[in-house]
């Protein structure tokens, strides 16, 4: 009802939402403007100039994701648009295609609802979580094409803290060094190619607006696309927020060492579902892999689940649509989904609460010795 052209005019957004940052980025690095890509205030100028008013806009990634970005930027937006979004769930399916049950199609991959939402916000969920799964499925037998993953995944860094961390515990290093040189080298040749001071301004200027973002108590819609639990709770003190950030923090940190020595296809999805509780700041989108990974491990072990089990993963599954109805139901969620998949993960025995109640009510009080 309110499109006009590719432009929302109530929502002050334009048709494929967060896509317009990629493609933005790509049109200032090809028209050699980069001056203004973390300009906060002539970013949006030059996006408005094109689409009309809009809502603030921001480019919070690296620099050398202009490298990803340009390609895009060359089309026109609704052809960038149409390829980013095809483009990425094939590639998205296509490096989901060894962990899938029999029980799932392999396009049951991009249908989640952490994929819809990907979709819907034209965003890199499909990018960043098919690089991440590549990356767990190659890391035991292509070690080298592993870090040279992990070393791309920098495209969000603070999203792989646990590829770091597994790739330490799994002690791999021939790819850790792979990781370090391939970072290294984008980073120099960003430098290089869009100059030095974009890396400074990156850091400074996302930060500060990272921040604010977090330090803001409006009702802001992107606020429902959050499932952090200091996002939940801003509201609060933030002393309480942060103590319940932390602690969740905890309990995902806990899970994922529990699991450490699982098979890399399931810690794929673990340490996927640790990020999304460890992190303040992550969104819905972000989820296409725990969110898979929930719906993995609820559809290849449904025989083996008891009920409740089977109740945490579909919570879990469907936290990143939960979370715009209510911001605490989604870390619950998903740790509790976490916990059922660790235990799955690490071959314990499938809990049955039903059966717990019903043997507690039956056990008879003990009568004394004579």
């Amino acid at each position: 009802m309110q499109l006009n052209g590719l432009r929302l005019t109530e929502a002050k957004l334009v048709i494929g939402r967060d896509f317009l940052n990629v493609w933005t980025g790509g049109q200032l690095a090809l028209s050699n403007k980069l001056a203004l890509l973390y300009d906060y205030d002539g970013y949006r100028l030059w996006q408005a100039a094109i689409f009309g008013p809009l809502d603030p806009y921001n480019y919070s990634y690296p620099p050398h994701s202009l490298f990803l970005a340009m390609p895009f930027g060359a089309l026109p937006y609704p052809v960038a648009l149409i390829a980013w979004t095809l483009l990425g769930a094939g590639f998205f399916a296509w490096a989901a295609r060894p962990y899938m049950p029999p029980q799932l199609s392999l396009w049951a991959s991009v249908l989640t609802p952490a994929a819809l939402v990907n979709i819907w916000a034209g965003h890199y969920g499909f990018v960043i979580g098919g690089m991440w799964l590549l990356f767990f499925s190659m890391l035991a037998r292509f070690p080298a094409r592993a870090g040279a993953i992990a070393g791309l995944l920098t495209l969000k860094p603070h999203l792989g803290l646990l590829i770091a961390a597994t790739l330490l515990i799994r002690n791999a290093w021939r790819a850790i060094g792979v990781a370090i040189l391939v970072a290294i080298t984008l980073i120099l040749a960003s430098g290089v190619i869009f100059g030095w001071g974009m890396w400074h301004d990156w850091i400074v200027e996302t930060s500060s607006i990272q921040t604010r973002i977090l330090q803001d108590h409006s009702q802001k819609f992107y606020f429902f696309m959050m499932p952090s639990a200091y996002v939940a709770l801003r509201g609060l003190p933030i002393a309480f927020a942060a103590t319940a950030q932390i602690t969740i923090a905890a309990f995902a940190l806990w899970c994922s060492w529990t699991a450490r020595n699982v098979r890399n296809e399931d810690m794929a999805f673990i340490a996927a579902s640790a990020t999304a509780l460890m992190l303040p700041y992550i969104f819905n989108y972000d989820m296409t892999v725990a969110s898979l990974g929930f719906a993995v491990c609820l559809f290849g072990r449904w025989k083996t689940l008891g009920k409740a089990e089977r109740i945490a993963l579909w919570l879990g599954f469907a936290a990143p649509l939960l979370v715009m109805v209510n911001n605490l139901v989604a870390p619950v969620s998903i740790a509790v989904a976490m916990f059922v998949q660790v235990r799955c993960a690490t071959g314990q025995s499938p809990i049955n609460i039903a059966g717990l109640i019903r043997l507690f009510h039956r056990r008879e009080p003990e009568r004394a010795t004579p």
